[in-house]
């Protein structure tokens, strides 16, 4: 992976950064891809001053994605280069993985924001990517809908914590729908430390308490302890 594009994804998400550290060495550079690839899509939401430029500029990186799921070649750019030789090899759908643009379009078009479908639409292609690249091949069904499921729920709390640029003010309005439920099967570790990440920010904002900081030891103590009961709940 471009050390620039990895520095860049450390700075921004360190948490994510963690995560990925969890995963076998073979599958890091694709997670890291794909998680730079989400985080783009935010930037781009973030630093929106026309919402239609912005939209222009999440079409085409669909776009890119749709091309180099084709096998077509796209433009020398690190994230598409890390995305194509990092990610589609370890058997990830970029096409489906450009799908996520659904969940950021609302925040830039006028209307109602439904944060349950927003999270849907971004959660449930990123943590199929994710998974996919973890294991490294095809999810069967059950795998297919965990993931999906603990994706909404990380989407979702990602809603609450804010870094939307403009779009912020009408995100502060909106009540938090109801979390939904853990999923029932095993996670990858990488996506099982991410899921318990938004279920404690999930209880803080049910208490009406502030969100613990990014990576703050609080957080990386919740996903130490989700990695240690994960190991112990797979010792003979």
């Amino acid at each position: 992976m471009d050390d620039a594009l990895l520095s860049d994804l450390k700075a921004r998400d360190r948490e994510r950064w963690l995560t990925c550290l969890w995963a076998a060495a073979e599958a890091r550079p694709a997670l890291l891809a794909i998680h730079a690839y989400d985080l783009e899509q935010q930037r781009v939401v973030a630093e929106a001053r026309e919402p239609m430029l912005a939209e222009i500029r999440l079409a085409w990186w669909r776009e890119q994605l749709e091309q180099l799921s084709a096998g077509r070649l796209s433009p020398p750019q690190p994230l598409l280069r890390a995305l194509r030789h990092d990610a589609r090899p370890r058997g990830v759908d970029l096409a489906a993985l450009s799908g996520i643009e659904e969940g950021f379009l609302p925040l830039l078009t006028e209307g109602r924001l439904d944060a349950a479908a927003m999270a849907t639409a971004r959660g449930a292609p990123l943590f199929r990517a994710l998974a996919t690249a973890v294991l490294g091949r095809p999810l069967v069904d059950s795998e297919s809908r965990d993931a999906a499921l603990a994706g909404t729920r990380w989407a979702l709390a990602q809603l609450w914590r804010g870094g939307w640029g403009q779009a912020e003010a009408r995100l502060s309005v909106l009540e938090p729908p109801a979390f939904p439920a853990a999923p029932v099967g095993p996670l990858p570790l990488p996506l099982l430390l991410l899921d318990r990440l938004a279920a404690d920010d999930w209880g803080r904002l049910q208490r009406g308490e502030p969100l613990a900081r990014l990576a703050s030891p609080g957080r990386q103590w919740v996903m130490a302890k989700a990695a240690f009961r994960n190991r112990s709940s797979h010792l003979p």
